[in-house]
């Protein structure tokens, strides 16, 4: 099974059980405006962000994520039904991750350079929503476009810095893999296997430390962008 729904799954379970967990749903009715906002800026996060994976394999030389259809700015393309659905339901999801041959990339800095692509086009995507709330021309358009604009700042931070983070399935682990010697290479993909439950432990057992290593710099960044 996908270790991303299973992670889905369980964060799922478990919020309903500790009875803290409020899905964007129930909040809709409360702000629609900031409902829609969210679920624009996490789709088109995602979409961007799996699109550069493609893109970034295909330009360097290995056409896998192309000839499956992937290489699109089509959100149908890259949102997976559960991860769609966990999204809706709980506030967190996934999109379908890209696949890419390693042995057909052209450099052998290709894994680290196809895994970074997707945060960084976050990064940009955020850059670019933040311009017109700096320099002020978003207000011209009204309160419902900033806030849509803000989300997208916000959450496309938190998608970048969270994938960042070196914790297997996120992109963070294959940076670190794809800058590695072979012979720790071969180490690190026995991490892998259990990068899942490493994961959730974190998520379930030290948010505090998933607030200091993903909200807290996606915010400062937020911010910085802003301005």
């Amino acid at each position: 099974m996908n270790p991303l729904l299973i992670l889905g799954l369980v964060l799922l379970a478990y919020g309903y059980f500790r009875g803290g967990l409020v899905s964007p749903v129930q909040r809709a009715a409360e702000n629609p405006v900031g409902f829609i906002a969210f679920i624009v800026a996490i789709v088109l996060g995602i979409t961007v962000h799996e699109f550069m994976h493609a893109y970034t394999a295909h330009r360097l030389g290995d056409d896998t994520a192309r000839l499956l259809g992937r290489l699109s700015l089509n959100p149908l393309a890259h949102l997976d039904p559960f991860g769609t659905l966990l999204l809706v339901l709980a506030g967190f999801g996934y999109g379908k991750p890209v696949p890419f041959n390693e042995s057909r990339l052209r450099t052998t800095l290709g894994v680290t350079f196809v895994a970074v692509a997707g945060p960084l086009a976050n990064v940009a995507l955020a850059a670019l929503c933040a311009l017109p709330l700096r320099f002020g021309s978003a207000s011209v358009l009204g309160d419902v476009y900033q806030q849509i604009l803000a989300a997208i700042v916000l959450w496309n931070c938190v998608l970048a810095i969270f994938n960042l983070v070196p914790i297997p399935p996120l992109d963070g682990a294959n940076v670190v893999y794809g800058l590695l010697p072979p012979r720790q290479q071969y180490s690190w993909r026995t991490y892998q296997q259990y990068g899942p439950f490493l994961l959730l432990f974190v998520l379930l057992l030290a948010p505090g430390v998933l607030s200091a290593l993903v909200f807290t710099p996606a915010l400062a960044l937020a911010r910085f962008l802003v301005g």
